[in-house]
């Protein structure tokens, strides 16, 4: 696990290569970068594709999924056709699945 750098490692960082500098502007530039990157990460998005498999209805997401924005099927003309959004997930049942679909099998 790496070792997480605080003020004064970024500071004195700073200070080896560029010599002393103020406190506050050092303080500005680190709050800048804060900032960029959280903003980085909160409009961070990844688009990706997968392919239907005939008789599933559920597909496993990676670990690294936060939020789905949009699901898009692509139909028999080549066309994506967008799948609305659940607006309340809550309704979407636990113990919903194909296993005990006999048809599915």
């Amino acid at each position: 696990m790496a070792k997480s750098l605080t003020v004064k490692d970024i500071k004195s960082q700073i200070e080896h290569v560029f010599g002393r500098q103020p406190d506050k502007y050092l303080l500005r530039l680190i709050n800048d970068a804060l900032d960029d990157i959280a903003s980085n990460k909160r409009n961070y998005t990844v688009s990706a594709t997968s392919n239907l498999e005939e008789k599933k209805r559920w597909y496993e997401l990676s670990d690294n999924v936060i939020d789905i924005t949009r699901v898009e099927i692509l139909d028999t003309n080549d066309r994506y056709i967008m799948i609305p959004k659940l607006t309340d997930p809550h309704k979407l049942l636990r113990a919903d699945t194909d296993a005990s679909n006999d048809e599915l099998k």
